[in-house]
């Protein structure tokens, strides 16, 4: 079997700069301007920050390179100034769609080449040659590495579920069963499923019900469909139970994650 889960990886950074913050920051609304679909990457030279998430809270401090997941941002706090490098990017590989399940990682120590990393690509994502964006593919590669380290799953391990992950990615708006995703590598259910949980941290089924609910969020956030309509879109016979799901996984009602009416109380971490 090919092992395309990391060699597959292609990253489209849609926002990347450096730049001093002060008390505006407080003001943040995370509304149409400023769009959650992205992953964040931040690191901060000086100064320190927060941002509520819908589980937590992520105090930004220097020293230290913060990955922020897609659709989980809610406001944004800070006292004084802070200078920052950030970048919001998208990733093509299913290895990001499921970050979360693989550590609880929110950030990484920064080394002595964690600034020019970011440099490089805050100087080339918009540059649009070659040569700049192979050094953008790079400078990404190097900055999400050590999100992964201390993995204890192999990546040839890893690397077999390849298939599984696009198998769901074409397929979870249908009734995708534990013998469909077990017979995309030849597994039995049972194997399959306990190997799934080891290497992920998340059943299969919630994995599904996973994608179907970001996909919500997206369609939420971004399309004219109702909430009953949104629900059928992603695989819910049943708009009640997609309403307390959708709720019970992101914190709050369908109704308010589309009018980003968000909590800001949660438990921080540093």
């Amino acid at each position: 079997m090919k092992e395309q889960l990391f060699e597959s990886n292609r990253y489209t950074v849609a926002f990347a700069e450096q730049r001093l913050v002060g008390e505006e920051w407080n003001r943040v609304v995370w509304d149409k301007n400023h769009p959650i679909q992205y992953h964040r990457l931040y690191y901060l030279t000086s100064g320190q920050a927060k941002i509520h998430l819908y589980d937590k809270t992520v105090e930004l401090l220097p020293g230290n390179v913060y990955f922020i997941p897609a659709f989980s941002v809610l406001q944004s706090e800070i006292a004084g100034e802070m200078n920052k490098y950030y970048i919001h990017f998208l990733a093509t590989s299913p290895i990001f769609d499921l970050y979360g399940y693989l550590t609880e990682r929110r950030f990484v120590q920064a080394d002595g080449m964690t600034e020019m990393l970011f440099q490089c690509v805050t100087e080339n994502y918009a540059v649009g040659t070659v040569e700049a964006e192979l050094r953008v593919q790079g400078a990404m590669n190097l900055l999400l590495s050590g999100f992964f380290s201390g993995m204890d799953t192999d990546r040839h391990v890893l690397s077999k579920f390849d298939a599984v992950l696009r198998y769901v990615d074409e397929n979870f708006r249908q009734n995708v069963t534990l013998a469909e995703l077990a017979s995309q590598i030849n597994l039995s259910t049972v194997y399959f499923s306990n190997l799934f949980k080891r290497v992920f941290h998340v059943s299969p089924k919630q994995y599904v019900l996973q994608k179907r609910i970001k996909e919500a969020q997206r369609l939420l956030l971004e399309s004219e469909l109702s909430i009953k309509e949104i629900a059928y879109e992603v695989g819910f016979e049943n708009e009640n139970y997609f309403s307390e799901l959708f709720a019970q996984k992101v914190g709050v009602s369908a109704l308010k994650f589309r009018r980003r009416d968000f909590p800001t109380s949660r438990d921080s971490i540093l």
